[in-house]
């Protein structure tokens, strides 16, 4: 139960989208976008504070910590965090912020980590409702407000060279149909397996089911060769921006640069489809030097920062929990917030030691 009478949450589907679509967010904030959750335990919320100078919306999932009464908050995989409509001073953020934490304080909410949306820039704003910030990376942003020709030719030579070569290589590109995300499903481990990537980023059939079943603002394009497909993307669409989601491609292919002609595809899809700007999101690390990175930065040269915020609301339980966890399990990493769900070392899905 809120405090006062000015607070709310929501959780119904339709008031959820409503304020979406009235407040223009990006897909991200979108109800379908929080169901894509793997997580059993977590159920999406949203506490939304009106006011006389604007309406701050954060929606989060709340989620049970397991074998406890205790819970934490966090943005789903992808970006988000509260949005402060209206003009905002730091003073008036913090004043709704020790609401919000009575809130926190009655449902035993020991930990909040917020993933800040990079092309949103809340976390300004941000820097007054969590205890911490940290930019984590760098992410990639196309904008999208030239005419193609003037877009792709800020790529760099040797991206424009690949492309070429995918063009003399006959891969194209197109929208797929739903019954080909298998197909991409496919691709996409044979990529994660590449990467030897983290057991946490092997998707459930079911998570991509949401993609092509309509659920959400989203298209899966795939490049193609003699009638096979070599590489695909899910991209997302906001009412203002674009979004590379996931991708994969045949490693055997490679050498046809399906990826090039693919990025540049869906730049101009997105363009095509009215949106400001395509983010194309960050490296596999937060080196400077990471290759994914680099890719990316080859289509565009505008960086925009992605920062995390972080809280720590009950101490003494967080510290409880964290000791409980290093002490029970081997861990893959050493930075994790919060440190109680830091990933422990298993066996991916395709039998590699992962995290």
């Amino acid at each position: 139960m809120m405090s006062l009478s000015n607070e709310r949450l929501i959780h119904d589907p339709l008031e959820w989208d409503a304020l979406v679509a009235r407040y223009g967010l990006d897909c991200y904030y979108e109800y379908a976008y929080f169901k894509l959750a793997q997580e059993p335990e977590a159920v999406p919320e949203m506490y939304v504070h009106p006011s006389e100078f604007g309406i701050l919306i954060y929606p989060y999932l709340k989620r049970r910590i397991s074998g406890t009464p205790l819970q934490d908050l966090t943005t789903p995989y992808g970006y988000g965090g509260p949005v402060f409509v209206g003009l905002w001073s730091s003073d008036q953020i913090k004043d709704i912020r020790r609401h919000f934490l009575e809130y926190c304080q009655a449902e035993r909410i020991v930990s909040e980590t917020i993933r800040f949306h990079p092309l949103l820039e809340n976390d300004e704003l941000g820097r007054s409702w969590c205890e911490t910030t940290t930019v984590l990376q760098q992410t990639v942003t196309v904008a999208l407000s030239e005419p193609f020709e003037a877009i792709e030719s800020q790529f760099s030579s040797m991206t424009r060279r690949n492309i070429r070569k995918a063009v003399r290589e006959d891969v194209t590109v197109r929208v797929a149909g739903q019954e080909e995300y298998a197909k991409f499903i496919r691709l996409y481990r044979l990529t994660m397996d590449k990467h030897q990537a983290d057991a946490r980023y092997y998707f459930t059939d079911h998570y991509f089911r949401q993609f092509h079943d309509g659920r959400l603002p989203a298209e899966l394009l795939v490049a193609e060769r003699e009638g096979k497909i070599i590489a695909g993307c899910i991209v997302l669409y906001g009412q203002q921006f674009a979004h590379y989601h996931l991708g994969a491609s045949d490693p055997a292919e490679l050498s046809a640069r399906p990826n090039h002609l693919l990025f540049a595809e869906m730049i101009r899809r997105a363009k095509a489809l009215g949106k400001t700007a395509l983010h194309l999101g960050g490296g596999t690390t937060r080196n400077e030097d990471d290759s994914l990175l680099a890719y990316k930065r080859s289509f565009s040269n505008r960086q925009t920062s992605f920062t995390l915020g972080t809280s720590v609301l009950h101490p003494l339980l967080y510290r409880q929990l964290s000791e409980q966890h290093f002490a029970h399990n081997v861990l893959s990493s050493q930075d994790w917030f919060p440190a109680y769900r830091t990933p422990v070392r298993q066996l991916s899905p395709r039998g590699e030691q992962s995290s």
